[in-house]
Order: C-alpha cells, then sequence, then structure tokens
C-alpha cells in the first residue's frame, strides 16, 4: 500500500512540473481574456502632469491649423506626428520635457506630402483629419475626407511607409469602409489583442471616430462617437477598394423631418443646450441630452488598455446654448458656447455588439465627465462652422502609460495660438492576470 501511495505522489510531481515547464515554454497558454475579465478605467485613474506646446513654424505650411497626433519611438526617443495646412505635410518632433510654463517641440523632420496621390475623394478635395502610427507594420496611417461629399463614398484612410535613412515617404494606398467616409475619416487606432482574438476575429484596427459632417445622410454621418474593426490591408488588397469590417459603436444619422428621439439613437449627452427638435438638435428630454450637429471630433478616440482595466475613450466638444444651424445669421453650423467632455466605452458593451447582442447604437458610455484643459479661459465662447479649441489629436504611449491630447489653439497666441498637448498618466494596473507561473524551483522527484 505504501509504495503504491508513493509512486502516486511521484506520478502526481512530475506531472505538476512538466504542467510548469510546458507554461513556461508556451506549450499551454491560459484561456483567452474575456471583456467581463477587465473593469473600465475611471476618471480617478488619470493624473494630469503637464503640457507642451506643438511649434509654430519650421515646417512647410501653417501647423497652427494642422490636426492629427500620434506617437512612436526612433532610437529610444520620443516623437510625435502631426500635419500643417497649405499645404497639407506631415511632420515629426521631439517630446520636450513637461515644464511650467510649456516648452515647444522640436522640429525633427519635415516629411512633406507622405500621402501623394492616393488621397482621393470624389471631388479632389479633401482635408487630413488623423494620425496613427502602427509599430506592429511600421506604417503610418492618415485619415482624410471631404466634408461636403454628396455620396459618402469615398476612401477614408490610407497609409504610407517611411524610410528614415534618405527621409522619403512611400503612399501605398487609401481605401473605403462599408460604413461609409463620414463616420471613418477621422481616426485610426489600435484594439487591444486580447480583445480582438476574443470578438472581432483578429481584426485589431479600428476606423472612426465619429460626429456630424455636412450633408450628414450620406454615408451617413454618426451622431456620437464610431468604431468599426479591421485588418490592416494586405500588400494584394487593390488601391481603393472596400476592406471588411465589424462596427463595435455608431449612431448613424437619419433626418428626422422634425420627429425626434427617433430610431436609431443619438448618443447622449448632458442636457447644458437647446434645439429646435429638427435635425441640428434634438432637445433634452427626460433629463438626457442628444449628440447634436455642433458637438464634434477629429481624431478623438484612442483604447486605453491596463492589464486590470480597459476603456475606449472619446474626447469629444459640445455645443452649449442654442445649436442650431445659421440661417438667417449665416449657412452653417452655430452655438452660443461650447464644453469638453471625456467618454469612457465599456468593452462589455462593444463586445455584445460584436457579438450580435445589441445594435451599434443601443450602447451609450459607461463614464463621461467635464474637463478643462490648461490655457484656456471657460466657459468658451459662441462659435460657427466648428467649437473652438477642438481636440485634434491623441495618443496613448503603453510603455510610459500616458495620454496625449492635442487641444487646439490652446497656447498662447489666443484664437490662433499653437496647439497645446495635454499629458496625463494612466494607473499602474496589476499584471496578475496575465503573469504565466514560473515553473517550481528545487522540486525533487522520488
Amino acid at each position: 500500500m505504501k509504495k503504491g501511495v508513493e509512486k502516486r505522489k511521484s506520478l502526481l510531481i512530475i506531472s505538476l512540473c512538466l504542467c510548469a515547464l510546458s507554461l513556461a515554454n508556451g506549450f499551454f497558454s491560459p484561456p483567452p481574456a474575456k471583456a467581463a475579465d477587465k473593469a473600465l478605467i475611471q476618471q480617478s485613474d488619470f493624473t494630469y502632469l503637464g503640457s507642451f506646446l506643438m511649434p509654430a513654424s519650421g515646417v512647410s505650411g501653417d501647423p497652427t491649423f494642422g490636426k492629427g497626433l500620434t506617437h512612436r519611438y526612433v532610437n529610444g526617443e520620443l516623437r510625435m506626428f502631426s500635419t500643417s495646412w497649405s499645404p497639407q505635410v506631415i511632420y515629426e518632433v521631439k517630446v520636450p520635457a513637461l515644464t511650467d510654463p510649456p516648452q515647444a517641440a522640436q522640429v525633427v523632420r519635415d516629411w512633406g506630402n507622405v500621402t501623394g496621390n492616393k488621397q482621393y475623394t470624389a471631388s479632389g478635395t479633401s482635408a487630413i483629419n488623423g494620425l496613427y502610427w502602427d509599430e506592429t507594420d511600421k506604417r503610418l496611417y492618415w485619415n482624410y475626407g471631404d466634408p461636403y461629399n454628396m455620396t459618402g463614398n469615398d476612401p477614408s484612410f490610407g497609409y504610407s511607409t517611411l524610410n528614415d535613412t534618405t527621409g522619403t515617404s512611400t503612399p501605398v494606398g487609401a481605401w473605403r469602409m462599408p460604413e461609409g467616409d463620414k463616420a471613418t475619416d477621422a481616426c485610426v487606432l489600435s484594439i487591444p489583442q486580447w480583445f480582438a482574438s476574443a470578438y472581432t476575429g483578429g481584426k485589431r484596427l479600428g476606423a472612426g471616430c465619429g460626429s456630424y459632417r455636412s450633408i450628414a445622410t450620406s454615408g451617413p454621418a454618426s451622431m456620437g462617437p464610431f468604431l468599426t474593426a479591421f485588418s490592416p490591408p494586405a500588400s494584394t488588397q487593390a488601391d481603393r477598394s472596400l476592406l471588411a469590417s465589424l462596427t463595435l459603436v455608431g449612431y448613424p444619422f437619419v433626418d428626422t423631418a422634425g420627429t425626434p428621439y427617433s430610431t436609431p439613437d443619438r448618443a447622449h449627452r448632458d442636457t447644458n443646450y437647446s434645439g429646435d427638435g429638427d435635425w441640428v438638435a434634438w432637445p433634452p428630454n427626460n433629463g438626457i441630452g442628444y449628440f447634436t450637429a455642433g458637438d464634434a471630433m477629429l481624431q478623438a478616440g484612442v483604447w486605453i488598455d491596463l492589464p486590470d482595466k480597459s476603456g475606449l475613450f472619446y474626447f469629444p466638444t459640445l455645443c452649449t446654448g442654442h445649436c442650431r444651424y445659421g440661417l438667417p445669421e449665416a449657412a452653417t453650423i452655430m452655438g452660443d458656447g461650447a464644453s469638453h467632455w471625456w467618454y469612457g466605452y465599456n468593452p462589455s458593451d462593444l463586445a455584445l455588439v460584436a457579438q450580435g447582442g445589441k445594435q451599434q447604437w443601443e450602447i451609450q458610455a459607461t463614464v463621461k465627465w467635464q474637463v478643462q484643459y490648461p490655457g484656456l479661459s471657460y466657459p468658451l465662447g459662441g462659435w460657427r462652422d466648428l467649437p473652438p479649441n477642438m481636440v485634434t489629436g491623441v495618443t496613448y504611449d503603453s510603455t510610459t502609460r500616458r495620454l496625449y491630447v492635442a487641444v487646439e489653439f490652446a497656447g498662447p497666441g489666443g484664437a490662433y495660438g499653437v496647439h497645446r498637448v495635454c499629458v496625463y498618466e494612466v494607473r499602474a494596473g496589476s499584471a496578475s492576470d496575465i503573469t504565466v507561473p514560473a515553473p517550481p524551483q528545487k522540486v525533487r522527484v522520488r
């Protein structure tokens, strides 16, 4: 009897050792993470660290009217890309230390026109709205669009490769999305691999970011945040062709002809505005506000993923006061003021949409809060065309857990000052849910 017990003990110890060694060498993997495994990132998880300024000169065109922000590391040095206007070029800067008063970022290189003849629209007119550096494939993605496009099916993003030795770029192509260019012309962002593996069939990038565009029925535009998942275009993917995608959140515009609160829903917001009940603004109803045509986003979305927390975040600039189409004042969208907000979507809700459990407009941001950025005087004043001081670029550096938010004209110079990039640290998460158990040490097998 004793011999049998000892034998079983030995076999058990050997099995445990083999299992531990297999885990350490990657033969067995822990079960894939699910959305419910991670808590949603909260306001208390962000700490403001300081800011720096984007340049006012030193590149072709005018960088103060540029859009987009993304980052990469070059020989261990943190760099940022952004754009200038007239001509539209992409330039790269070295990120300075965070000081008070803030320093201006130093221009490292003017990359020139990196989109080449690939920035295609039917009208021939377009503006770059967002940038994203994909470190995995070493690609620089750029989103663009014609704000008055009548068809809604132009390509909305493309990518270029960069040669750091020669300082030259190669535009590869531009592609269309099934959801239309007005929902997808402002940003590309990274989707966490665990979410892509579990819910999107491996599609690891997302296109968006949403909000109103002129002639909103063509596309249509999204009356609130938008994100659709896609896979990086393969080398065989024809230029200007349609990519497969999977929508995770969106609020497709429908001209309700004066009948608000219809389906599809709009993104919900605070009630600090008034509307006329037309397509521009549904008036607040039962304590709920609804995204208006004066609520704006360009490259204002990012997915922040920590070991134990996660969240898809948007940074809208919301119309306040009377939000309206300006006739007889002017043939444009107008508002009496504006406010800045952060919106956080729960990955569990996005997973539900991906699995067909809810429609894209049946989920809402789980957390949202109003913010005030440094360098600005609040409340923000009246405006037309687009709200003042919009967030024009967001990028998240997972290596340092720092979030960078570019705010238009928030630097010195008043109404036409430079962009200010506000920097926030995101709390450190516990790594317990992703650490592979180490093999046991000094195990004695009899």
